[in-house]
């Protein structure tokens, strides 16, 4: 099976994602993510299996609009959520790029982005563990 059949949500299961556990669960954490890379204004940023974009909302607020933000996930439902949540973010957060991609296959260069983010993902993805450099 593709990795693109495998993980997608139907119906309002994305709507759900982001009213229902957005606030119970992982808006909590979030923060914490996104601090741990400490991001600062300008950096290109990267949220891998960013769902309904709660961790590429907040990032995009800390690189600021000289900054850039691409959040990727393999569901378009998760990705229209995410868009739909960051279309009335601050002025002053960096543009988000919206990327339907799978995680095993990005489409960026190397060295494309200074900090990448994954809060929950890694528990999806399919094939051998791979090596972090």
């Amino acid at each position: 099976m593709s990795d693109q059949g495998q993980w997608q949500v139907a119906g309002n299961a994305a709507e759900t994602y982001e009213r229902a556990l957005i606030p119970a669960v992982f808006a909590t954490w979030a923060p914490l993510v996104v601090a741990l890379a400490d991001p600062r204004p300008g950096e290109r940023v990267l949220d891998v299996a960013c769902g309904t974009g709660v961790v590429t909302r907040l990032v995009a607020q800390q690189v600021g609009r000289t900054g850039n933000v691409v959040g990727l996930d393999l569901n378009p439902g998760m990705l229209a959520v995410a868009a739909s949540s960051a279309a009335n973010g601050p002025s002053t957060s960096a543009p988000i790029t919206w990327q339907e991609a799978s995680a095993t296959k990005m489409p960026f260069p190397d060295a494309a982005f200074d900090i990448a983010y994954c809060q929950l993902g890694l528990q999806f993805f399919s094939g051998s563990p791979g090596r972090v450099a």
